[in-house]
């Protein structure tokens, strides 16, 4: 037996169940387990409690194959992990609060159609497209005049290169909370590839 890759996947394994033992507390702690009922489509409980019974009792084995030596423990301690990380994906893929874009606000009618209400001006004299949006009677109008398709087409242009900017630099943050389940599944494929070559090394 490799004594190393032993207490290497231990190792791993301990802090991986320490994070699996932070997520489920602030689970509870949040009252989703609470309002399960409420809300079908959230963490199961039979899933999540299946998916950390599976790898206490894995490690236990674990545990009894550093003690004794045996293969046969830890090849039985795989044998546990292997459904617990299958189960493990179904819970992080639930609990991980993915960073998304916001969503963009509506933009407002464009207003340069009617005399009276003059489109938002922007620097230069165009039109300030971020509160603006082109309306039909606009469009039949910029076929019939050659001048106001032009001005169209021009303003139409300015927005375009302005929402470039914008979103060019606007970055997506991430949300620390996505670095716990993801810290948690790395742990536990660093676990599971030490512990195969450490049983590979027993046998």
């Amino acid at each position: 037996m490799n004594h190393t890759l032993a207490v290497g996947a231990l190792t791993c394994w301990l802090l991986a169940e320490a994070l699996g033992a932070l997520m489920l507390t602030r689970w509870v702690s949040s009252g989703a387990a609470r309002v399960r009922k409420t809300q079908p489509d959230g963490m199961s409980l039979p899933v999540l409690a299946s998916h950390a019974g599976l790898n206490l009792t894995g490690m236990v084995c674990w545990v009894a194959f550093l003690l004794s030596k045996a293969p046969i423990a830890a090849w039985l301690a795989l044998a546990f992990m292997i459904p617990a990380i299958g189960l493990g994906v179904s819970t992080v893929s639930i609990w991980t609060p993915y960073p998304v874009r916001r969503a963009q606000p509506e933009a407002a009618p464009f207003r340069g159609a009617d005399p009276g209400r003059p489109a938002p001006m922007g620097p230069g004299g165009q039109v300030d497209w971020r509160h603006a949006a082109i309306p039909d009677e606009v469009l039949a109008r910029a076929m019939e005049d050659d001048a106001f398709a032009s001005k169209l087409a021009e303003d139409l242009l300015i927005r375009n290169l302005a929402y470039e900017a914008r979103t060019t630099e606007r970055t997506v943050r991430l949300d620390v909370r996505a670095t716990i389940p993801l810290a948690h599944g790395v742990l536990a494929i660093a676990t599971f590839l030490l512990a195969t070559l450490a049983a590979i090394s027993a046998t």
